[in-house]
């Protein structure tokens, strides 16, 4: 058996025990669980559950990246140079989706300074974000575009120049409108709002997170892109997912804790745990003091 079979062979038990240790290590209840497990048979298709709870945030987080792989074409005759132009392009896009979230970020921040202004400072944010993403493609396509023209007729490199600058930004505007549609909503819903505060600082932190997310999720589509097609086979394929998926998940259990803890809420919720949502509502909006979940009973699974 090679070694992503044997990699994989070993994702059912290991997600298995990431969702119990996480049920059991969050509420502190172990008989309960145990009386569930006797009683629904939920050992036996948790990993089904888990399965899907990890393709429908797949689907979610990695859908701008499908999507630029696929409306950016693997190789084009009629540009010598087109190895290099997909390598701009790819480029272009992982800087514009920082910039975009600044652009949103600072409407955010200027907004809640003065509110009277919101219409104003968001149309102009919009416009900006706009526009740089219009100005970074072109800063990063002018030198390949010059190339590609030099021996093509006036008709041909008007047609290229309008292809290459405003199909491509608008490709890179429908991945980032794809990412704020599902990624952004996804991440900011996981950050604990009353301990964050509203804060310059905080929002530059959150802001810098979501950016290096959506750079980390644009990636495995802009690496298939200037991949050359003869070196993508299905073992090529196979190691690269992996890691990109082994990546992803530790910067995000990294800046963003709370992640494991909603894709047990998920899994458990599609698996029908009866008590999940009553104690799950019951700790997440109680009045108790942090301090009184100090002593080390609160922490032990019995």
């Amino acid at each position: 058996m090679n070694k992503p079979a044997w990699l994989i062979s070993l994702m059912p038990p290991l997600m298995s025990v990431v969702i119990i240790r996480t049920y059991l290590g969050a509420f502190d209840n172990a008989s309960l669980f145990t009386e569930n497990l006797s009683v629904s048979g939920l050992f036996n298709f948790v990993f089904i559950f888990m399965m899907l709870t990890l393709a429908a945030f797949a689907v979610i987080f990695f859908l701008p990246s499908v999507i630029f792989s696929l409306f950016v074409p693997r190789c084009v005759s009629s540009l010598p140079n087109y190895t290099d132009i997909k390598r701009r392009i790819a480029l272009s896009a992982l800087f514009s989706v920082p910039v975009a979230v600044f652009c949103f970020f600072g409407w955010s921040v200027i907004s809640d300074r003065y509110p009277e202004h919101e219409t104003l400072t968001g149309w102009a944010c919009l416009l900006g974000a706009i526009m740089s993403v219009f100005l970074i493609n072109y800063l990063f396509l002018r030198k390949a575009v010059r190339i590609a023209q030099q021996y093509q007729s006036a008709r041909i490199r008007i047609r290229t120049a309008l292809k290459l600058y405003a199909g491509s930004s608008a490709l890179l505007l429908l991945v980032i409108i794809l990412f704020f549609t599902f990624g952004l909503p996804t991440v900011v819903g996981w950050l604990d709002h009353k301990v964050a505060g509203e804060s310059i600082i905080m929002m530059l932190k959150v802001s810098l997170l979501i950016s290096g997310l959506g750079m980390l999720l644009l990636f495995p589509g802009a690496v298939y892109v200037v991949t050359d097609p003869a070196v993508t086979n299905n073992a090529w394929l196979t190691r690269f997912g992996i890691i990109t998926v082994i990546l992803w998940s530790l910067l995000t259990s990294v800046y963003v804790p709370s992640f494991f803890p909603v894709l047990a809420d998920k899994t458990m919720a599609l698996a029908g745990v009866s008590d999940w949502e009553t104690r799950r509502f019951q700790i997440d909006n109680a009045t108790i003091p942090a301090s009184h979940f100090s002593n080390d009973e609160w922490h032990r699974a019995w």
